[in-house]
């Protein structure tokens, strides 16, 4: 009766150590799905921006609709933020940071990530349409390069992290008994 309960207890230890080696291995999978979504939304914003002449408020609202949770709430919290309705409307940087401020750390992003978004920024509103566009592919730019990084520590770290989880969790189970 006492193996039985130890084989138990032994199974889910290492179940528990190879899920989180699972729940890590995601999140390297989630950031470059979620940089190429952002990339696609700021490719979005410059063309609502250049050749629709949209209001940002109202951009933002529109992008927020065709994006997954973690940055649709971005984009709409920025929008309600600059919108008629809200009591005291911010500016496009102030709604643009304060969105950013409160939801970035709800995506998969990096810090390096986050820095770029937030300069981008400070351009949004307070240029003509050209510069503006300047500044939103400069930022694709470089959110492109950290997609690229994204990318490769995904494929180097991915698979490592899902096997040191369930080594863990042997390792655990080894030293335990």
């Amino acid at each position: 009766m006492a193996v039985t309960y130890k084989l138990l207890g032994a199974a889910i230890l290492i179940s528990a150590a190879a899920g989180i080696g699972w729940v890590q291995a995601a999140a390297y999978a989630a950031r470059p799905k979620q940089l190429r979504l952002l990339h696609h939304a700021l490719a979005r914003l410059e063309t609502a921006i250049v050749y629709g002449q949209t209001p940002l408020s109202t951009a933002f609202y529109d992008i927020a609709q065709q994006m997954p949770a973690a940055l649709r709430d971005i984009f709409i919290s920025a929008s309600k933020a600059m919108g008629h309705s809200a009591a005291f409307p911010l500016t496009a940087r102030e709604a643009w940071q304060q969105a950013w401020d409160h939801y970035g750390s709800n995506t998969a992003l990096s810090k390096e990530d986050l820095r770029i978004v937030k300069e981008l920024g400070y351009s949004l509103g307070i240029s003509d349409r050209e510069d503006q566009s300047k500044h939103i592919k400069l930022a694709i730019k470089q959110l492109e390069q950290e997609e690229w990084s994204a990318r490769e520590d995904h494929s180097r770290y991915g698979k490592m992290t899902r096997s040191l989880g369930v080594l863990a969790g042997l390792l655990v189970v080894i030293l335990m008994y």
